[in-house]
């Protein structure tokens, strides 16, 4: 998928971005709820996450806990506001273990987002991706930053 999304944005002149989403303390989720409810709070968040895609947006797992999402012709800011509407919309949502009645708590999800095109191979900018994602885990979780951007948990991740 990936290939196929630098191959038709190279050829329209249009952008790409590749955000890595990560679903804040899911551990956790899984040891008090168990894994039943722990697949039910995955499936939200695909769901949620699905909600922005369209053609030139596309969201896959990409392991674990962890979603890939490509924004082709979006700037990272632009891909940065659709990330983040999912991300509040998920945080607003309250969400209870069917089996318990016991609430989950509320979900949240951290992401970090680079533009393929300004690194010198796709390794360089999914390596970004996940750095940003990793500085946004870092300086609190339930939030998205941009690589390479000027904040200062990026600064510090250096």
């Amino acid at each position: 998928m990936l290939d196929k999304e630098v191959a038709v944005a190279q050829a329209a002149g249009e952008s790409l971005c590749v955000a890595f989403v990560d679903i804040d303390h899911f551990k956790r989720i899984n040891d008090t709820h168990g894994h039943a409810a722990g697949d039910r709070v995955l499936k939200v968040v695909a769901e949620t996450l699905s909600r922005i895609s369209d053609a030139r947006c596309h969201v896959a797992r990409h392991g674990g806990e962890e979603f890939a999402v490509l924004f082709r012709a979006l700037s990272p800011e632009k891909a940065w506001d659709r990330l983040d509407y999912a991300r509040e919309e998920l945080a607003e949502r309250r969400l209870v273990n069917r089996s318990t009645d016991m609430p989950f708590g509320r979900i949240t999800f951290s992401g970090g987002i680079a533009d393929i095109f300004a690194y010198t191979g796709k390794s360089k900018a999914l390596r970004a991706a996940d750095e940003a994602l990793y500085a946004a885990k870092q300086s609190g979780r339930n939030q998205i930053l941009l690589a390479g951007s000027s904040t200062p948990p990026l600064l510090d991740a250096a």
